[in-house]
């Protein structure tokens, strides 16, 4: 029988309950199904992760070996802690705003920098107000570098011109 959405749910619903022999009994074949469960229907890249909504959803298009979260421009232009240290000096001297000195906050202006970055490179200035979604694979190749301690994210948010 395959591993599907509702099979792991009711697993993970029987070892909330108490029924951990139950569950302990379907181990192996979560075990050997997990890349299976992972992989979400939307993508072509075989990176991307579920979001938590529908306009989140988005992959970058390309065949896996192409993936633009694994080329090495992303390691280099977008990963590199240095260098995204350096655009937020930059970007908030160009704004007139104040480095935040809060190092607890420190994760998410790295992967917020991170994400102003690709988009600046993927796509040039775009202009106060104007956002895009940024693929799913994307996304997580920095969340999982810059992860946020408590594993709280924002995600996307409109900008005001749509």
């Amino acid at each position: 029988m395959p591993l599907t959405l509702i099979t792991v749910r009711s697993q993970v619903h029987r070892g909330v309950r108490g029924d951990v022999a139950e569950v302990k009994g379907g181990l192996p074949q979560i075990e050997a199904n997990v890349s299976e469960i992972m992989q979400v229907v939307w993508c072509v890249c075989n990176n991307c992760r579920d979001m938590p909504t529908d306009v989140e959803c988005k992959c970058c298009g390309q065949q896996p070996e192409a993936c633009i979260s694994i080329l090495p421009h992303m390691a280099a232009y977008i990963l590199q802690e240095g260098h995204l240290r350096l655009a937020s000096r930059i970007w908030n001297d160009v704004r007139g705003l104040d480095d935040l000195p809060n190092r607890g906050e420190s994760s998410k202006q790295l992967h917020h920098a991170a994400y102003r970055q690709y988009v600046m490179w993927q796509y040039g200035a775009l202009g106060r107000g104007n956002r895009l979604v940024i693929p799913s694979c994307v996304v997580w190749r920095i969340r999982d570098c810059f992860p946020d301690l408590l594993g709280q994210y924002t995600g996307y948010i409109p900008g005001r011109v749509q």
